[in-house]
């Protein structure tokens, strides 16, 4: 367990599989009425290793006779890798799970938490043409997905949260005020946390330091992200982003500023590219080929998400339309 910042610890916990179950931070605000936030990995032998780093920092303040009590968690949002741990550290520290009532709706049960995650379903895509095999591949991703979530982060759901806390509120943590706020966009729950007087903030999937966060189903949305983003760079004194993954950020307006131009540029990529092939259209398939051309399947299922909410924006926007020709849906710059 490292200290990022004084009374502040990260535990990052293992993962596998790349970006299918990537390293994740937990962050332990120590004190008298302290708070872990986000809840990673659900698998017995995480929690047994959270443990004995637990332990250890909590003997560590007892020794310089400070002042130690856990008393809550708080997932950033209800994404598998974010959640799946609450059950565990209920049960074995004894905290109260914290959630907003939007958090409560989604992981009260495996319905409600398959609903969510297939309410963008390929059976719904917009974007691709229906076929045999779009339709065949979209049920055996959802038979996968079932087995997967429970057997890669350890699902577990949580149909009694101990306290359930309103957006925006103000949270009380080791006798300092905390900010929560709703921060949409990579997911329709996400929140953070802040606290003005230090500048901390607690972003969770937001902000990353050097990669893009995923953006597409379930529940992503672009405008909402990029609203959230300008959201953060007007809070005042900001000084620390502590993410969900990877190490802390110290140059946060500067890393917020490249967020943003990443997204716009990524943007007018897209709309660039359909009006380049104004005259035939061009498909989502080809709008991925042509911005990553060297790339395999893998980078390619990973952007069909940003895109597909790229070109739904533009749609909204009435910046282009769509079109069937020959069983594939093509995208035009409107009149």
């Amino acid at each position: 367990m490292k200290e990022v910042y004084p009374g502040i610890f990260s535990l990052r916990e293992k993962g596998s599989f790349g970006a299918i179950k990537p390293p994740e931070n937990i962050y332990v605000l120590a004190g008298s009425n302290g708070l872990i936030f986000d809840a990673g990995y659900g698998h017995i032998w995480t929690i047994k290793r959270l443990m004995k780093e637990f332990l250890m920092l909590k003997q560590k303040y007892q020794k310089q006779s400070l002042p130690f009590e856990i008393t809550r968690v708080l997932p950033s949002h209800v994404h598998p890798d974010h959640f799946s741990g609450l059950k565990l550290l209920r049960k074995y520290l004894g905290v109260n799970i914290v959630l907003t009532q939007k958090m409560a709706d989604i992981i009260k049960h495996k319905r409600s938490f398959i609903a969510y995650y297939e309410s963008e379903n390929p059976l719904k895509e917009e974007y691709q043409a229906y076929s045999a095999r779009n339709l065949c591949n979209a049920y055996l991703r959802k038979f996968f997905s079932r087995i997967f979530f429970k057997g890669i982060y350890g699902l577990s759901f949580i149909n009694k949260p101990d306290d359930i806390i309103e957006e925006p509120s103000i949270i009380d943590i080791n006798g300092e005020e905390w900010a929560l706020f709703s921060s949409p966009g990579h997911s329709s729950d996400h929140i953070s946390l802040y606290n003005k007087e230090k500048g901390i903030l607690f972003s969770g999937d937001n902000i990353l330091r050097s990669i893009t966060t995923w953006l597409g189903p379930p529940n992503s949305d672009i405008e909402q992200y990029v609203e959230s983003i300008n959201t953060i760079r007007n809070l005042p004194h900001l000084k620390l982003i502590l993410p969900a993954h990877g190490s802390p950020i110290e140059n946060p307006y500067e890393r917020i500023q490249q967020i943003l131009i990443h997204r716009k540029e990524r943007t007018e990529q897209v709309l660039q590219l359909i009006q380049d092939h104004s005259n035939k259209g061009i498909s989502s398939n080809s709008i991925i080929m042509s911005l990553y051309p060297t790339d395999g399947k893998f980078k390619h299922g990973v952007a069909r998400g940003w895109v597909s909410l790229t070109l739904k924006m533009l749609t909204s926007q009435g910046l282009i339309s769509s079109r069937l020709i020959n069983n594939e849906i093509r995208f035009f710059p409107s009149k």
